[in-house]
């Protein structure tokens, strides 16, 4: 196994543990996002009150809670790190890919989860405090949609490469066998 196959599978465990931790985090919110994308808020008139409390003390939380979610993405940036740094067309293609899709989950959270996450704790309307949770919960399933496509082009881009390894090994024994025969 060369150096290249040991970073690309290095770089595979790095972003699938990433993502897996991202899946985590935000599976324990779904207990509170379901009610807000899934059903009616009016047949659950507990959701509203449960979810408002849990991401008031989300966005309340000590700060090292906080910066647990940037050790992930440092994790998640040195495995695409070390597949870009391999420079193939494969891993520039799967892993810019996996970066887009990373940078949209990410600024998907910037841009409405902490704002309305934010708003929260300002608003005392319903219907304010509804479309905030709404849209929380319908960030949060565009997050996992994003999370979902990075680990099916790690896996693809991973399961290619070693069938393609298999290929180059198969080739270049064929040749010599052949030549063996002719004489």
């Amino acid at each position: 196994m060369s150096s290249s196959d040991r970073m690309q599978s290095v770089k595979v465990v790095l972003i699938l543990c990433s993502c897996f931790f991202a899946f985590g985090s935000l599976w324990s919110d779904w207990a509170f996002d379901y009610y807000f994308l899934w059903t009616s808020i009016a047949d659950h008139p507990h959701a509203v009150e449960a979810a408002t409390l849990y991401y008031k003390q989300h966005l309340n939380s000590p700060d090292l809670i906080k910066y647990v979610p940037f050790v992930n993405l440092l994790i998640a940036a040195f495995g695409f790190a070390a597949g870009l740094a391999n420079m193939t067309d494969g891993n520039i293609l799967f892993d810019g890919a996996s970066l887009v899709l990373m940078l949209f989950a990410l600024s998907t959270f910037a841009s409405t989860v902490r704002p309305a996450m934010q708003s929260l704790e300002e608003s005392d309307i319903s219907s304010k405090l509804i479309d905030n949770l709404k849209n929380i919960a319908a960030a949060h399933f565009m997050m996992v949609l994003a999370i979902s496509g990075i680990i099916l082009l790690q896996v693809t881009h991973f399961i290619v490469s070693k069938r393609s390894e298999k290929t180059v090994v198969k080739a270049k024994h064929t040749p010599k066998t052949e030549a063996k025969k002719s004489q």
